[in-house]
């Protein structure tokens, strides 16, 4: 299967594409600069440039014949204006982008509170706002879609063991599982048209994921 990850240079974007690339899928990776693909391709993945502020336009010919795409990008300045502008309206028109290239499904990486603004930190309302008005549009689509919403990301190992729900107390999770999660839910029909939460458990990923239902 053909896959698309946006935001394939990031630090959890990597560790989804590598997994893809150890399942054999055919990976297309997103970056912002060309330059920042070497890596990528040499896990196997085939770079392009996919810049959620730029011309939305290119994306099209990029998600061109990918069955997925997987959007992990994310501001990487806390402004408002730079998180308004790459995780609301830069998502917004990847997912436009998707439907007019025939993607059949979306996965969106976003962010616990997401779903509920005012219950997160004040610090980062701004980008829970953004979050939740992308990951709505995401739901209004044509799209079969999922939306994670993770809790504080760590760089610590993988567990491969998590909690979901479909809105948690405050918790953390290492990026490694969340990487997980994003790919794991591509082979769980309970994950479409849903979006959950997600921390650091002590349920094997596949479980927790069937466990929705």
């Amino acid at each position: 299967m053909r896959i698309t990850v946006v935001g394939a240079s990031g630090r959890t974007g990597s560790h989804v594409v590598r997994l893809l690339c150890r399942q054999g899928h055919e990976v297309v990776a997103g970056v912002r600069a060309r330059r920042r693909g070497d890596e990528l391709a040499e896990l196997g993945a085939r770079p392009v440039v996919v810049d959620l502020a730029a011309d939305p336009e290119h994306m099209v010919d990029a998600f061109a014949g990918s069955t997925v795409v997987i959007n992990t990008a994310g501001a990487g300045d806390p402004d408002p204006a730079a998180v308004n502008l790459v995780d609301r309206d830069g998502s917004i028109a990847a997912i436009r982008a998707a439907e007019r290239a025939g993607v059949q499904r979306f996965v969106q990486l976003s962010a616990q509170f997401a779903d509920a603004p005012d219950q997160g930190d004040r610090l980062v309302r701004s980008f829970l706002m953004a979050k939740q008005v992308s990951d709505t549009v995401l739901g209004r689509s044509s799209l079969v879609w999922t939306v994670v919403r993770p809790g504080t990301l760590t760089d610590e190992a993988p567990t491969g063991r998590v909690k979901i729900g479909g809105h948690l107390e405050s918790g953390s999770v290492p990026r490694a599982d969340v990487a997980a999660v994003l790919v794991a839910a591509l082979d769980e029909p309970l994950t479409e048209y849903r979006g959950f939460d997600v921390h650091g458990g002590d349920v094997p990923i596949p479980a927790a994921l069937a466990a929705l239902g």
